[in-house]
């Protein structure tokens, strides 16, 4: 007979799913069809994520210059641009 393993001292999460927006979608879309492994794609996803949190909205709204001025916040903040 086999019996469960105890979970007293395990803490245990519930993880949420991320809900999938137009363009998360075809972010993953574009990174699966350019063969990106799944730590590249969870990378790139959290990247964006940084950048609309800077941004304030929408990277999908994101001018050339908004892009430039991030890139020049990553500098000057000591993280790397890539």
């Amino acid at each position: 007979m086999i019996l469960p393993r105890s979970t007293e001292g395990f803490r245990m999460t519930i993880q949420h799913p991320t809900p999938t927006t137009p363009l998360r979608a075809r972010m993953m879309a574009d990174m699966s069809a350019r063969n990106l492994g799944p730590a590249s794609q969870t990378s790139h996803l959290r990247a964006c994520k940084r950048f609309a949190t800077w941004l304030g909205r929408s990277p999908e709204a994101a001018s050339p210059d908004d892009v430039k001025h991030f890139q020049q916040h990553l500098i000057e903040s000591g993280t790397s641009i890539c």
